[in-house]
């Protein structure tokens, strides 16, 4: 799970930069057609690289989904701490039940 959460992170920095570099370029004045031409080829640059990143955060969440529905992704199951726990739970319940059983537990006081 961390390598999808690099590969978020990674994707939403492209996508911010792209952005930025789209934005960045939009606003530059120039009334020369070679430097037009440079900016339109750069604008198509990154948009290209901005759609590259979207569309990878939607197979990452894509992929996520599936491994999910179909079992491989675990995120409801227990962890140690929650196996110990019931663990000794188990216990403390057998114990009781133990106690009770043996007529040790609600003795009258005297």
């Amino acid at each position: 799970m961390l390598i999808a959460a690099d590969r978020i992170n990674t994707n939403i920095s492209q996508l911010l930069q792209r952005f930025e570099n789209i934005m960045a370029t939009a606003t530059v004045e120039n009334a020369s057609h070679t430097a037009t031409a440079v900016e339109t080829y750069q604008l198509d640059v990154e948009s290209t690289a901005l759609l590259r990143a979207a569309e990878d955060i939607l197979s990452l969440t894509r992929t996520m989904k599936e491994t999910w529905l179909f079992g491989k992704l675990d995120t409801l199951g227990e962890d140690e701490r929650d196996v110990k726990r019931r663990e000794e739970l188990e216990n403390d319940a057998l114990a009781i039940q133990k106690a009770i059983e043996e007529g040790e537990l609600l003795k009258p006081s005297k």
